[in-house]
């Protein structure tokens, strides 16, 4: 019995050893995650010193609390979200598009600056601006009989059919 004991005394600062050496990595790994990981969420240099210093004094205690309060998003996801957002505010106030282009026009363009497309047309009677799928027009009850095309003029189409 005395030798196991014997034994086991020469066998267990070894093993200590061993198993410090591994927490010292497993410590240093947590260090460089918590560095790596709030720098991808926060530019703020203190953000990032405060981090980390809790990592290195707060050996695993430290990595625990800084996963309870570190910021949600990444800057990438913050970015992208941000970017998707923006997006659709777009969409909701940018109601009026051109349908050839979708580029942004406004609501009483008769023709789209960007690609000539014809948006609207003038109604025959009493030239008011009218839209190109009426049959009749809604100001003087005429009927909408000259239909235009809905592609783009030609240049040379457009000085003739606009020049006055």
């Amino acid at each position: 019995m005395t030798e196991i004991i014997a034994e086991l005394k020469s066998i267990l600062p070894i093993v200590g050893m061993i198993v410090g050496g591994y927490l010292v990595l497993l410590w240093v790994a947590s260090l460089v995650w918590t560095y790596r990981d709030i720098s991808s969420r926060s530019n703020d240099i203190l953000v990032q010193v405060l981090s980390t210093s809790m990592a290195f004094f707060l050996p695993f205690a430290g990595l625990l609390l800084y996963m309870l309060v570190r910021p949600r998003e990444t800057l990438t996801q913050k970015y992208e979200r941000e970017l998707e957002e923006t997006f659709m505010r777009r969409d909701i106030e940018d109601e009026h598009v051109c349908p050839n282009c979708q580029r942004s026009i406004q609501a009483d363009f008769v023709l789209c600056p960007h690609c000539q497309t014809h948006l609207r047309r003038n109604c025959g009677n009493c030239e008011r601006v009218i839209d190109l799928t009426w049959q009749v027009c809604p100001y003087c009850a005429a009927p909408a009989n000259t239909r235009i095309s809905s592609q783009p003029l030609r240049q040379a189409e457009y000085e003739q059919q606009y020049a006055r």
